[in-house]
């Protein structure tokens, strides 16, 4: 089972549709709201992941996960929610520090995909504060990087998941407009990694 996570003033609707027309298995949009304090988002988010799950069982828990995609700051969410519920996730040109990053952005906005408008006050970008652990161990990380990124630094995600995640170097820009070249690894986040030991 998948879900994406969409990014700033979107509503992830395109790379959802691109996603969900290579990805086998069950596809799914989580939302966040941007005029909304992250805390509150985060448990919005949280409650959206619980509710698929009881919905959506899986047939062998063991060889069936809960993975998120997400982009720019869904690529910050999908993170944290992993760090919480411990979910396989691919992130994709993912902001770190978002309250660095909002700072751009700081001021009225405009959600492009659905032409509501909104204030991104101090207030909010200030609520970016989780206190949890995102270099957490045993969580399956793929990052995926452009180096043509024109919003974000990669060379920060590179850093900040060196020795924690599967990290990816492309030539891309911010916005990944075709996600099929990353099927494999994305669904590779699905399957259990089973460790042989010869000595045993």
């Amino acid at each position: 089972m998948y879900a994406y996570i969409h990014g700033l003033n979107s509503d992830g609707k395109r790379s959802f549709k691109n996603l969900s027309e290579f990805l086998d298995g069950k596809f799914f949009n989580l939302s966040w709201e941007c005029d909304r304090p992250f805390d509150e988002n985060l448990a919005y988010l949280i409650s959206q992941c619980e509710e698929l799950e009881e919905a959506y069982p899986p047939e062998d828990p063991f060889f069936e996960f809960f993975v998120l995609i997400g982009s720019s700051m869904g690529g910050y969410y999908a993170s944290v929610l992993s760090s919480i519920k411990l979910y396989p996730c691919a992130l994709f040109n993912p902001v770190v520090y978002p309250q660095k990053t909002l700072q751009k952005f700081k001021g009225p906005n405009t959600n492009f995909a659905t032409g509501k408008k909104y204030e991104l006050t101090q207030e909010l970008i200030d609520s970016y504060n989780f206190s949890g652990n995102l270099h957490k161990y045993g969580i399956s990380r793929s990052i995926i990087l452009g180096r043509n990124d024109e919003v974000l630094d990669y060379r920060e995600a590179e850093e900040f998941y060196r020795g924690i995640g599967h990290t990816v170097i492309t030539d891309n820009r911010h916005q990944i407009v075709d996600y099929s070249p990353f099927k494999a690894m994305i669904e590779t986040l699905n399957t259990p990694v089973l460790i042989y030991d010869d000595e045993d």
